[in-house]
């Protein structure tokens, strides 16, 4: 799925998969977490450290219901703290896709195409 949005937006510079080893999040392969990931770097945004705001994040969970439940718990605590930022969120079956909300709306709506498409 990273790949394709790759592909398919021309601001995104590279893929990194998450490992257990430089997850952000220690969520990969964990009792509760994601069993599958990647970072997306994006030149319209300066990263300083592997995760979100690098560009965006794909989370792979278990079922349906636990991307859901990631996405909904992540909205809540953004809204709950703004100066935490804004994320735009796609779902796609078990896959959750995270954009940071520095991207550009028109490009998140790339992503989002790109992702379910």
């Amino acid at each position: 799925m990273a790949n394709r949005i790759k592909a398919k937006v021309k601001s995104v510079t590279k893929v990194v998969t998450i490992t257990e080893d430089n997850d952000p999040n220690d969520l990969i392969g964990r009792p509760g977490g994601y069993t599958d990931g990647a970072i997306i770097y994006d030149s319209g945004v300066k990263c300083t450290e592997l995760g979100n705001g690098c560009g965006g994040t794909i989370e792979i969970w278990p079922t349906t219901a636990e991307a859901k439940a990631r996405s909904e718990y992540l909205r809540k605590v953004l809204k709950a703290a703004p100066m935490l930022g804004t994320e735009y969120h796609t779902l796609n079956g078990t896959a959750l896709l995270r954009v940071t909300g520095k991207i550009k709306p028109s490009v998140a709506k790339i992503y989002a195409a790109a992702f379910t498409g």
